[in-house]
């Protein structure tokens, strides 16, 4: 017996005794070698045990040949201590990092987490309970990775909004279409008496407006509620005829612009180069509206214009074709080519509008969030970027899943309701209504009209405005020849606009000229049947108003309510909505102080709104808008603390506003009360309060000896970069930066610019250290960002045994070596390999001094400048405190630090001692003129830091780029022989390259403020090239032509420097190289009294660098777009596309000006950014 339970306790359900045998086998006959596996252990072996006993005692299966529940396995489980028996310290550390994965929602795939959990689910028992709880978490985990369905496709028709609104959700594209039937929110239980009170009588007794007018307790402007009649009228259009109907659609896509359907759209449209028709809207309701409305919806079709202009020449990608390709044209008879010119031209048209579109709508639904939402929650008057925005990120973890996002939208009855606000209307809008409504219904006394006869006028009016909408009439403004809309008139009714306090919410606010307006709402509630008040107020999860006095503490109100209706629970939804009663003012909290009600149910409609909206949600993203419109629509935090809708107004109106402008910044609330709350959080004074007025045009000024006369006279001519040095360099009150040089033409400014020049070239033998320097330093940089390819470029292929080697030669080279040598000359910290204890990167210090040299030289975008200077004035304190390190060493001590010490330690190891004691001569001026670190540096330093290096090395890029040219090939094989030479003779032609590099292919320009009214001879020394699309390589006229510059005191000048050296009268056959021209004659450096007082140490430098990138063997661009400078003509956008006469015009005078993209193409920069180029080692 004792045998038989031992056998038992060995063996296995088999029918296998202990030592792995059938027990009736023969005995075993193997060597120790060959043994069995080592029997179970003893846990194993007394488990199966359990598992026979319970089996033992189980019941006779009533279906005996049934496979399911005959075997304990099939239902019993493992807990966590037989589960821990498999598992290592390991596993236990997977199964804490998948918890904090599963919380957070974010898995670092570099652990190979992953794998590790596939690893311990292997391990652990089929039958562990807390296995199978991991595996369903995992499965759950890989599962909500995805989304389903999917929200967006690469379907070509779900490509763009749809005029409709179709199609936004691709399962259900007629959700939120217009022409489909409005929403119910709220299901209307509640029994409601068939003889409720008079429409008229309702309005009478709870709405009206009496004599007095109650402005809103925020102060808030008019333009605020223009804003609110355009989205109420983008998402809310009631068919007359069709009871129910939305005419539009659900999604804020900015119909009353754009049209409600393709009919509509393309009467808008002027379906060329995807441009919208001058100053026109689609919406004709709009035309009875305050002239605010239709002012604001002109400066989003402008804004649209501007975008689509900027996108075709951008051309990202090259994703606007124009022309079909000559291989889609090749072997097609002349009538198909011709077909296939203009179905390429008709695609241009779509995609440009297309797009243009998406980006103008972004641009919306930021101002709505940013500025709109922001301060309807008093936001505004908080020192916070934050805002309610519905398209946040917000993941998903154990606890939650995403908010649904791109589910679609359909606007509900009930919201239809909630945006009335007439209650708000100013009195100035309120008599402009009473004037035009008795223009429009015929009579001086609206509200003595039949109702019916009332809405038929209404309904004539409309009918009656031409379908074309640049043909109607807007507000008696006379449109000019090109159907454009004078921008004074324009911007004298939003400047009003801005100023107008709007009316405060609760009853009897309502104007009486709207009343048949109000009958009709309430009429229509009735009709479809709308919830009352409390059971809106119920969905919303707000506590039902329980007496009138809840409703409205005012007595009277509360009375007539009472008078009207049985119970607080038969108060209709409308006119419910607009006598209830208001919030007050909270800050921030409650900023639009509307009815109760409705505060809470429009932040729901504002979610619901954009985060349903596909385009607003999983495809607004660069690539739908393009990187650059994705960045225009953008806000940025750190300027107005995110809003935005300042963009409308510069891209609008660019001649009639200051970049600071309260009337472009923050239109929402009037001046007077702006002042208050940004004054309250130390910000009113990056602020002006001046009515905007029209700014004049640039003059352009081309030729040489009058931009040489301008340059020499400062008396009638002065410079303009005083106020952005002074806003730079400004601290505590006190802005030392305006004695710099370049800040003024006082005396203070010319003895600054004599200190430099003494610094400067004090030192003897500066010209030899300089250009010792770059041979040094530019291998360095070379050897440090160059790289090769594996595969054989076509060079490779003819010429076996080199390699070509590839290196952005204008971001790693050009900019890196100029911005190391004013390190250098200044002693400056900055952390590179051999000098890994610096602080700022040679990368951030570039980027430093570009911005500060953008913000001060080339602040000409007025869109742009408030986020140009902010970045600048960051950054210039980052730098200014860099800089100081060094300065207080030489004033403390004569000698720098240790650390600096270090510095010049690298530098000196580098065999240029010399270099860095130009800067301690500039310190030592500076200081022996009785003034502190501090003003040196911020005075004197950092703007020659920042108009020296980005400049030179604009220049210098420039240049290379004329010589990378395949025409000037045989310019570069001279140029490599020479650098080869080391020879002064060889270096002073090498010079003579570089200048007339530069001169070609320079884009310099200045400003000047005229003092003295006068007149300016002046000539056009260049024309553009038809041939040319890009625009750098003009034509000389065949005879120079004077003609003269009437000039008012205040007009301000543009010397294009580029033009004048272009003028044949100096630079005979001016666009080819020529040697032989004197080096006084090159006037891309400046001239007179603000030449650049760097211009010896610059030519001396950038021949230096210059020698060492020609003399690379077999230098030339990279293949493709990489190897080219992204840039385009610079042509100032006046607020609307020009009249063809004025494009031919412009088009007919070459300035010479460009702008640059930066690397990603999201925005434009000063100065080159990126081209990349190969060599042969």
């Amino acid at each position: 017996m004792a045998d038989k339970f031992l056998d038992l306790l060995g063996g296995s359900p088999d029918g296998k005794g202990s030592n792995g045998k059938a027990k009736d086998a023969p005995p075993s006959t193997t060597s120790s070698a060959n043994k069995s596996p080592p029997s179970p252990d003893l846990s194993t072996r007394l488990s199966w045990v359990a598992k026979a006993i319970l089996r033992s005692f189980s019941a006779i299966p009533e279906t005996p040949y049934s496979t399911a529940g005959n075997t304990v396995d099939a239902t019993a489980t493992t807990g966590i201590l037989e589960d821990l028996q498999k598992m290592g310290f390991k596993d236990v550390e997977t199964l804490l990092e998948f918890l904090h994965t599963a919380v957070h929602g974010v898995q670092d795939d570099s652990k190979l987490l992953l794998e590790r959990i596939v690893d311990l689910l292997s391990k652990l028992p089929p039958s562990s309970r807390e296995g199978a709880a991991l595996e369903s978490g995992f499965i759950h985990q890989l599962w909500n990775s995805l989304q389903h369905p999917v929200l967006t496709t690469l379907d070509d028709k779900f490509k763009y909004r749809e005029a409709d609104g179709s199609n936004n959700n691709p399962y259900m594209p007629q959700l939120g279409a217009a022409g489909t039937p409005y929403a119910r929110t709220t299901p209307p239980m509640t029994y409601q008496r068939p003889d409720a009170p008079e429409p008229s009588l309702l309005f009478d007794t709870l709405m009206r407006r009496g004599d007095g007018f109650q402005e809103h307790p925020n102060r808030i402007s008019s333009v605020l509620f223009y804003m609110a009649t355009l989205i109420t009228h983008d998402i809310f259009q009631s068919d007359g005829k069709r009871s129910g109907i939305n005419l539009t659609s659900s999604y804020l896509d900015l119909a009353p612009l754009y049209g409600r359907n393709k009919e509509e759209q393309l009467a808008v449209r002027a379906l060329e180069a995807g441009r919208l028709k001058p100053d026109s809207f689609s919406s004709k309701r709009v035309h009875g509206f305050p002239p605010g409305v239709g002012v604001l919806i002109i400066m989003f079709n402008r804004f649209h214009n501007y975008v689509v202009t900027q996108l075709a020449a951008i051309n990202e990608g090259g994703r606007f074709k124009k022309e079909p390709t000559a291989q889609e044209l090749k072997g097609k008879d002349a009538a198909t080519q011709e077909a296939l010119r203009a179905a390429a031209l008709a695609k241009y048209d779509e995609d440009l509008f297309q797009t243009g579109r998406l980006v103008t709508c972004g641009l919306y639904v930021n101002i709505i969030l940013r500025d709109y939402v922001r301060t309807i929650l008093n936001v505004n008057r908080s020192d916070t970027a934050w805002a309610l925005d519905p398209r946040i990120k917000d993941g998903q973890n154990i606890f939650s899943k995403p908010t649904p996002e791109a589910t679609g939208n359909q606007v509900s009855v009930e919201f239809n309701f909630l945006y009335r606000w007439h209650s708000a209307i100013s009195v100035r809008d309120q008599e402009w209504t009473n004037d035009a409504f008795k223009e429009i219904l015929g009579t001086d006394d609206p509200e003595a009209m039949k109702f019916e006869e009332f809405l038929g006028k209404l309904h004539s009016f409309e009918a009656a405005l031409d379908d074309d909408p640049v043909k109607r009439q807007f507000h008696k403004i006379k449109r000019k020849e090109d159907g454009s809309l004078p921008d004074d008139d324009l911007v004298k009714v939003w400047f009003e606009s801005v100023e107008d306090v709007a009316g405060s919410f609760g009853a009897n606010r309502v104007p009486p000229v709207l009343k048949h307006v109000e009958i009709l709402g309430i009429i229509q509630a009735r009709q479809w049947n709308v919830a009352t008040l409390n059971e809106f107020r119920e969905f919303f999860g707000l506590t039902r108003h329980r007496t009138f006095e809840d409703i409205n503490p005012d007595p009277e109100v509360a009375t007539k309510l009472r008078n009207l209706y049985d119970s607080p629970d038969s108060v209709e939804l409308y006119p419910g909505l607009v006598i209830e009663k208001a919030k007050p003012p909270i800050d921030p909290g409650s900023g639009l102080c509307v009815n109760f009600t409705t505060s809470r149910a429009i932040l729901s409609d504002a979610v619901a709104l954009v985060r349903g909206d596909r385009f607003y949600t999983v495809d607004y993203t660069p690539k739908h808008l393009t990187n650059w419109g994705f960045n225009e629509a953008s806000y940025d935090a750190k300027v107005n603390n995110s809003h935005v809708i300042y963009k409308l107004v510069f891209r609008a109106f660019p001649n009639h506003f200051r970049r600071d402008s309260i009337y472009a910044h923050f239109p929402f609330t009037v001046p007077s009360e702006n002042a208050k709350f940004l004054a309250k959080i130390h910000k009113d004074h990056l602020y002006s309060w001046d009515r905007p007025s029209p700014v004049g045009d640039l003059i352009l000024v081309r030729s040489y000896d009058t931009v040489k006369k301008v340059l020499g006279n400062q008396k009638d001519y002065t410079v303009v970069w005083g106020d952005a040095i002074r806003f730079l360099t400004e601290k505590d009150g006190h802005a030392p930066g305006a004695t710099f040089c370049l800040a003024g033409d006082k005396r203070a400014n010319a003895e600054s610019r004599n200190l430099v020049l003494d610094a400067l070239y004090g030192p003897e033998a500066w010209e030899s250290e300089v250009s010792r320097f770059y041979s040094k330093m530019v291998p360095v940089l070379l050897k440090k960002y160059s790289y090769t390819w594996e595969t054989a470029s076509e060079v490779e292929k003819k010429k076996p045994g080199t390699h070509a080697r590839e290196v952005d030669i204008v971001r790693d080279v050009i900019n890196l070596a100029n911005t190391r040598l004013c390190a250098a000359l200044f002693n400056l910290p900055i952390k590179i390999e051999e000098n890994p204890w610096g602080v700022l990167t040679e990368q951030e210090l570039y980027l430093a001094a570009t911005a500060i040299f953008s913000s001060i030289f080339f602040d000409s975008d007025i869109a742009k400048s408030s986020q140009v200077r902010n970045v600048a004035k960051e950054l210039a304190g980052q730098l200014e405190r860099l800089v100081i390190v060094a300065a207080h060493a030489v004033d403390k001590v004569g000698i720098v630090t240790d650390a600096v010490e270090s510095v010049r330690g690298y530098w000196r190891g580098e065999g240029f001692p010399a270099i860095a004691g130009y800067g301690h001569e500039l310190i030592r001026h500076l200081l022996e003129k009785d003034k502190s670190v501090e003003e040196c540096v911020r005075g004197t330093i950092l703007p020659f830091i920042s108009s020296n290096v980005p400049n030179q090395s604009a220049l210098l890029a420039q240049c290379l780029d004329f010589y990378l040219e395949e025409e000037n090939k045989h310019h570069l094989e001279e140029l490599y022989r020479l650098a080869h030479e080391n020879t002064d003779e060889a270096d002073l032609k090498i010079t003579k390259y570089m200048l007339e590099g530069s001169r070609i292919r320079g884009t310099v320009a200045v400003y000047r403020d005229v003092q003295t009214a006068t007149s300016l001879p002046d000539s056009v020394p260049a024309i553009p090239n038809p041939s040319d699309p890009t625009h750098v390589n003009p034509l000389t006229p065949p005879s120079q032509t004077q003609f003269h510059l009437p000039l008012r005191k205040g007009d301000r000048l543009l010397l294009s420097l580029a033009s004048a050296s272009r003028d044949p009268t100096i630079f005979p056959e001016p666009d080819k190289v020529k040697l032989d021209r004197p080096i006084s004659s090159y006037i891309h450096f400046g001239s007179g009294p603000h030449k650049c007082a760097g211009m010896e140490l610059s030519i001396v430098a950038q021949t230096a660098l210059f020698k060492q990138i020609v003399g690379l063997k077999n230098l030339r661009r990279a293949e493709g777009d990489r190897g080219h400078m992204k840039s385009m003509p610079a042509r100032k956008w006046k607020g609307q596309v020009k009249g063809k006469r004025e494009r031919e015009a412009e088009e007919g005078a070459w300035s010479g000006l460009r702008v640059y993209m930066l690397a990603d193409q999201s925005g434009y920069w000063p100065v080159p950014t990126t081209m990349k180029v190969e060599w042969d080692e």
